[in-house]
Formats: C-alpha cells, structure tokens, sequence
C-alpha cells in the first residue's frame, strides 16, 4: 500500500519454507521466459541449453535525464 505522506511502499514480505522447492518450466521457446526476483529485482531469461541467465541492465549515460540538465 502507497503511504500518503512520504509516498514510500511498504515492502512485500514473502513467506520462506524450510525446504526449497523445484519448479520447473516446459517450453518450446525458452527464450521467451523471464525469472523476476520480486525482492531483489534480480532478472534471468531462459536460454535455449536449458539455463537461466542473469540480465545485467545496461544504462546509457547520454539518455538519462540527469545527463541531459548538465548540458543545459
């Protein structure tokens, strides 16, 4: 829920079990699928051998709006 007065969000709190549990994806096209960590934001996509592959974000320094006022 949005606080009124700071516009913060409070954190999600996900239940953790005490063994860890498989889940498994059948697909014809992995590549489409993304893994998303809800509490870390960490992404994976899913590779053609099988795997998740963590996506790095790349920032383009020249089309941030902070980059763009310097110049002004």
């Amino acid at each position: 829920m949005l606080n009124d007065i700071t516009g913060d969000r409070e954190a999600h709190h996900y239940p953790e079990y005490s063994s860890a549990i498989i889940m498994t994806v059948y697909t014809k096209s992995p590549e489409k699928w993304l893994l998303i960590d809800r509490e870390t934001g960490q992404a994976y996509q899913g590779s053609a051998h099988g795997d998740w592959d963590k996506l790095v974000p790349r920032i383009d320094a020249s089309k941030k709006k902070d980059a763009q006022q310097d110049d002004v």
